[in-house]
């Protein structure tokens, strides 16, 4: 085999085995969920987590309980309940009128 071909050969390989882990790699993901790429357990106690999100997001009501609602969690009730579960006593910022 000519030079050539064989490195032709070799991309076509290297492109279909990207194509195929891209493929696999999402099938395990939900596109809908934001928090996927992240393990639950850094994403409750991680520095960059659900208490980085809370400390930077003060408006919940824009983006965590509409996501949570869609998701069948409920909104404000759902946080609320995590919270009593895990005995922390913090106040929920309410939706203004």
């Amino acid at each position: 085999m000519k030079p050539n071909r064989v490195l032709r050969a070799l991309i076509s390989f290297g492109l279909l085995a990207a194509l195929v882990a891209v493929l696999v790699i999402s099938q395990n993901r939900d596109p809908s969920n934001p928090h996927t790429s992240v393990s639950k357990d850094t994403w409750i106690h991680g520095p960059q987590g659900h208490g980085y999100a809370v400390q930077n997001n003060q408006q919940p009501w824009k983006q965590c309980y509409t996501c949570h609602e869609k998701k069948g969690l409920g909104g404000e009730v759902y946080c609320q309940s995590c919270h009593d579960q895990s005995g922390v006593k913090v106040t929920i910022p309410k939706k203004p009128s």
